[in-house]
């Protein structure tokens, strides 16, 4: 079952007291169910006979169905963490010789019922608290394995031998904080070989291990994610007949998101999906179209609807733009607060390519774009450790990207490329004094080719240095009062007189303007931004007036400020005297004002994009505080305007930029952050979870705690079974064409006033599933409730 729990810790979500269930408890044991399939006249029938029951132990969970010892028999694993090991139900369905193995020297306790004839109950030491376990083939060779995470925290896999005997447990020490639930494991076909691979969910990483060529498991796989996940499945949402990936997170207000695995068996970026809280869900496909259904209990009303992924045309956004799809792409997770990151065409296609620094590990991994616009995760390289820039530009006009790094732990700059052969050689130093803080590469002069541009630091001392592909070098002695450590570096015509300048921004100071003056010197004046300093300083450039000339965009919390850096000869909002000997005063002009969608507002990037028909463009605003992004136009008055609010499921990003994803031309908004980038493709189709129905239980007084699906009428359908626990019933529903849920029958598992002065914490019945255990060719109902197994035989 996928259900939110609500225990904190593996103790609360399995220990229970010792509870005996007299024989007139279970009094609904000694007769059949009847029930219609539904309520619109169709002749199917189906029922089931009183239960057959099976007492084991306390803390019973985990219930599975496999053919243990292959012969052609489903039987049922449990685990039983009261005694630290795996319970086997072996079945003996059609077996002669079915005496039963109980000890007769052992006399059963008052009102203990013994385990009815069907199973054989049989056990394997685990010796540990297991919170998840799965029964799958693993190795290829017909037989279901073992699979199992728990306390101590280890994975382990145990394969089946055959005749009853198991192999000794492989271990895997997976070396990150592992969530000790039983919705943490999975398994399925991750990368399209056609074998089955091992799936664990952990707090920073899900770890794959993949099936090797020689069916034995690798080396677990980190696979990045945004966020939380509480849940994780495998399972084809698309119906291409490739596994994917399902993850949730019941908290959240998009709990749903899945990575749609691509043709070369990677996986592509995150799609998130808003949806009311849930207390529980169900992934299965339920109609036999190849694609996912979602199954969903509300967490306040209880309501169940089932719902399903599909592709749309994108809405209207403004003008030629659409609402289209916004996509997460993870990286590998960092404790540090800069990591180099840039997107560049790396390999001469046109398309932009994600090259993205691992700081802590001193590594860099490269992301090539196809055609289709998804990422190819090509390989990792190494590089300097402690990398906090990254820059890309054709430095040497030899029509090849050169990229460069800095690295402000090892006090070095280099620089490498992509080779012919998709490597990327470790960098090449560019030798030089003391240690690098900041750097951009790029058109400083015009008759020139892009420039290398730094500020380092020898001993007290700050410099700017610019240098040349032929080592030509430059260099400027900054102000002694320049003492803190920079967050960029930018090339920006500031005073628009037509030369490149250099901003630098430095959290809580004045922002730095080294002023190009003729001759390709520079000159530095510290001019105080309009609003103030500010402790995370960004900016961004647009023409905001259509004057052909680019204005600096600088934030003072919920508006920006378009600005123009103009001497004391022009009226300005603010002033300061220049550190140069030109003492000539400068300040930030203020050309237009960009308010965000409230005032509440936070904005902590923008960028803007070419707008059909005018020269203005369309600015996008990054609102952190009202977790949206803000699209802005210039009106026919030349007022600017919040256009649309586009609430975003992850807003924990930095930078936004214009990409062309698929495309020759600019048609997506492109988010940076810490630990993941995002775009939103402003054309297109776009992913929709849609309800197809909804139920309501008849039950007075219910909670519909959890469901899981099976087809019980064998119509090649699956129905779905939900687990009541307020009055402890089992409540089936029908799921008739198109995509219709139709009540069908319920009954209560147990009396409840038998068990008040009893009572546990957990909800009952806790766990189901539907599975052929006859042999009969007919679906049967099997119940965890306390400390024993309820089979329903369907008649």
């Amino acid at each position: 079952m996928r259900k939110k729990h609500t225990g904190g810790s593996l103790m609360t979500l399995f220990i229970m007291r010792k509870l005996q269930l007299p024989a007139k408890v279970l009094s609904i044991s000694f007769f059949g169910i009847a029930l219609l399939t539904n309520a619109f006249g169709t002749t199917e029938r189906f029922g089931f006979a009183g239960p057959e029951i099976f007492p084991i132990d306390n803390q019973i969970s985990q219930l599975r169905a496999a053919d243990i010892n292959g012969d052609g028999k489903l039987d049922l694993i449990l685990v039983n963490n009261s005694r630290a090991k795996i319970n086997l139900l072996i079945n003996r369905t059609g077996e002669t010789n079915t005496s039963d193995r109980l000890d007769k020297s052992i006399k059963p306790q008052l009102n203990e019922l013994p385990p009815d004839a069907r199973f054989r109950i049989e056990s394997i030491a685990s010796e540990k608290r297991i919170a998840a376990l799965l029964a799958t083939d693993l190795n290829s060779d017909g037989l279901a394995d073992l699979v199992y995470y728990g306390e101590p925290k280890e994975l382990v896999v145990q394969y089946n031998q055959g005749t009853n005997t198991w192999s000794s447990p492989r271990r895997w020490q997976i070396g990150d904080e592992t969530s000790l639930t039983p919705n943490a494991l999975a398994t399925g076909d991750l990368n399209g070989d056609k074998k089955t691979d091992l799936v664990l969910l952990s707090e920073n990483y899900i770890h794959v291990l993949y099936q090797n060529a020689d069916n034995t498991l690798g080396e677990p796989v980190r696979i990045p994610y945004v966020g939380t996940v509480k849940s994780i499945q495998v399972l084809d949402i698309d119906g291409d007949g490739r596994d994917d990936l399902l993850l949730v997170n019941w908290d959240d207000p998009n709990p749903f998101r899945f990575r749609l695995q691509t043709g070369d068996g990677q996986l592509g970026p995150e799609y998130h999906f808003p949806v009311p809280s849930i207390r529980s869900y169900w992934a299965d496909d339920l109609d036999g179209d190849q694609k996912t259904e979602i199954m969903s209990i509300a967490q306040n009303s209880g309501r169940a609807q089932v719902s399903n992924f599909m592709l749309k045309d994108a809405e209207p956004l403004s003008g030629s733009f659409l609402e289209g799809q916004f996509q997460v792409f993870p990286l590998n997770k960092t404790g540090k607060t800069r990591r180099g990151m840039v997107w560049t065409d790396l390999n001469a296609d046109g398309l932009p390519d994600l090259l993205v620094a691992e700081p802590d590990s001193g590594q860099m991994t490269l992301h090539l774009q196809k055609a289709d616009g998804t990422l190819v995760n090509t390989n990792t390289f190494s590089t300097f450790s402690g990398v906090t820039d990254l820059a890309a530009s054709d430095w040497n006009n030899d029509g090849k990207t050169e990229i460069f790094v800095m690295s402000p732990d090892e006090r070095q700059i280099g620089i490498t490329q992509l080779d012919d052969r998709g490597r990327i050689p470790f960098p090449t130093i560019l030798r030089m004094e003391g240690k690098p803080l900041a750097m951009t590469v790029g058109i400083i002069d015009p008759a020139l080719p892009p420039m290398l541009a730094f500020i380092n630091e020898v001993e007290t001392n700050r410099f700017l240095v610019t240098r040349t592909a032929e080592g030509n070098t430059k260099s400027l002695k900054l102000s002694d009062k320049f003492k803190s450590t920079p967050a960029s570096l930018t090339i920006h015509d500031v005073d628009q007189d037509g030369l490149a300048d250099l901003v630098v921004l430095i959290p809580y100071e004045r922002i730095k303007i080294l002023r190009q003056i003729a001759g390709g010197e520079f000159e530095e004046h510290d001019v105080i931004p309009p609003g103030g300093n500010a402790d995370q300083p960004w900016l961004s450039a647009a023409d905001v007036d259509a004057d052909g000339k680019p204005e600096l965009l600088l934030a003072q919390r919920n508006f920006l400020r378009a600005v123009v850096l103009t001497s004391n000869s022009q009226p300005a909002e603010v002033s300061e005297t220049s550190t140069n000997a030109s003492k000539v005063t400068w300040s930030f002009s203020v050309k237009e004002q960009i308010n965000g969608a409230s005032s509440n507002s936070r904005i902590i990037a923008a960028t803007p994009l070419p707008k059909e028909g005018s020269d203005v463009p369309s600015l996008f605003l990054l609102d952190a505080e009202r977790k949206v992004l803000t699209l802005s136009e210039r009106d026919e008055s030349g007022v600017w305007q919040v256009v649309r609010n586009l609430a975003l499921p992850v807003s924990d990003f930095r930078n936004l930029q214009g990409l062309n994803i698929g495309s020759d031309e600019v048609n997506s908004i492109g988010f940076l952050g810490i630990n993941s980038v995002a775009w939103m493709n402003l054309d297109g189709k776009v992913w929709n979870l849609t309800e197809l129905d909804y139920y309501e239980t008849p039950i007075k007084g219910a909670r519909l705690n959890d469901v899981i699906s099976g087809d019980l009428n064998n119509n090649g359908r699956k129905d779905l079974v939900f687990l009541e626990t307020a009055r402890n019933y089992v409540d089936l529903v029908m799921f008739e064409p198109p995509h219709r849920l139709v009540p069908a029958n319920r009954w209560p598992v147990f009396e409840e006033r038998t068990f008040r002065s009893r009572r546990t914490d957990l909800a009952e019945p806790r766990e189901a599933l539907i599975a052929d255990v006859t042999g009969d060719g007919k679906n049967d109902l099997i119940v965890l409730v306390h400390d024993r197994v309820l089979v329903y035989v369907q008649e």
